[in-house]
């Protein structure tokens, strides 16, 4: 049984604003998911609905098979995280986390047990006794993740927790947060804008638009083989090339690209139908323009340190290429090249071939 179920679950604001349209999903027992979307897609109020300080317009929220969709928070058996940390600044370090365990009346050897425990989770051991302006950002992240730990509750909430770190410092996050939450085994919902973090994080990532999820899968399965149009597009980079259809063979579907007839794997579709493909920047690779499947002049390049970017000028439009920085000889602009890749890279929004 899921740990975590949501059914047909939606909010409408007056007069008729349909902030989630209606969200299906199931979260397993220790499963990271992250509600991955932009500004204004849903994913908080969806995740505020699951913690209860939203009421639905509609749906359920069932946690092992018990419905709690209309249950005060306090009672929900959740830990939330929140974007500020939420932390007191007149209490210590081991007053914040202390906190929700006296406010559920523990004794006091239990409540100083489980502090000194969750504090040892988060590597803060030693640091009980600051306050919270004289830690770092990294450190009040786990403080207000310690907090929470403490009172043990089954599903763990994030909702965007490191939007305030650093760039060096989120990515230093995402390893530990990832590595207790394994370690711990907790059911944990994520909301995010930022695509690495849901990357690097989740187990699987449900990708959200207008109040609904556009997409869910592992996180290979939403970039590598997505099923919608917009998911190319949102996560990470892709080229869209607009193609024509000639020939069907067994194994094939052969198609017309700009001067240039390529091959696909056998994909559905009319001869003459208008197809749009998408594939990858990085799954394209340069060599000398005999060498292509096609070839480009290109346009501009730009140096990343770990890699290249480069904008090639083909008879059908732009592609660009990413090229990992091997410090050998790189195209220079203006240089005639060929670009290739792996047939099966080259795909459709639906995994077939569709109208455009």
């Amino acid at each position: 049984m899921s740990t975590l179920t949501i059914r047909n679950l939606a909010k409408t604001y007056p007069p008729n604003v349909r902030a989630v349209k209606s969200i299906d999903l199931d979260i397993k027992s220790g499963e990271f998911v992250s509600l991955l979307g932009s500004s204004g897609c849903g994913k908080t109020t969806t995740l505020q609905m699951v913690a209860g300080f939203v009421a639905p317009s509609a749906g359920q929220v069932l946690l092992d098979g018990k419905d709690i969709t209309y249950l005060d928070p306090d009672k929900r058996d959740m830990g939330v995280v929140f974007q500020s940390y939420a932390l007191f600044p007149h209490m210590t370090v081991a007053q914040n986390v202390r906190f929700g365990l006296e406010m559920r009346r523990l004794p006091e050897a239990q409540i100083r047990e489980r502090v000194a425990d969750a504090l040892s989770m988060v590597r803060l051991d030693g640091l009980d006794r600051r306050y919270p302006a004289e830690l770092s950002g990294g450190q009040r992240q786990r403080v207000a993740i310690a907090r929470v730990l403490a009172i043990r509750p089954r599903v763990l909430l994030l909702d965007e927790p490191m939007s305030n770190l650093d760039a060096k410092l989120r990515g230093e996050m995402h390893v530990e947060l990832r590595g207790l939450q394994k370690r711990l085994g907790i059911t944990t919902i994520l909301v995010t804008h930022d695509q690495v973090e849901a990357m690097t994080m989740s187990d699987r990532i449900a990708v959200m638009a207008n109040g609904t999820i556009a997409e869910l899968g592992t996180p290979q399965e939403v970039y590598d083989i997505p099923s919608t149009e917009f998911a190319f597009n949102f996560l990470g980079q892709s080229n869209t090339v607009t193609a024509k259809v000639l020939s069907h063979d067994e194994a094939s579907t052969q198609l017309r690209v700009g001067s240039s007839t390529i091959r696909t794997p056998r994909r559905n579709g009319g001869l003459s139908d208008d197809v749009r493909l998408f594939i990858r920047p990085e799954r394209l690779t340069l060599s000398s323009p005999e060498a292509g499947m096609i070839t480009g002049r290109v346009a501009t390049r730009l140096f990343l340190g770990n890699t290249w970017t480069y904008e090639i000028d083909c008879d059908f439009g732009r592609l660009r290429v990413i090229k990992v920085n091997t410090r050998g000889g790189q195209p220079q602009e203006g240089e005639l090249v060929g670009i290739s890749w792996n047939e099966a890279d080259m795909q459709s929004a639906s995994g077939e071939l569709a109208d455009a």
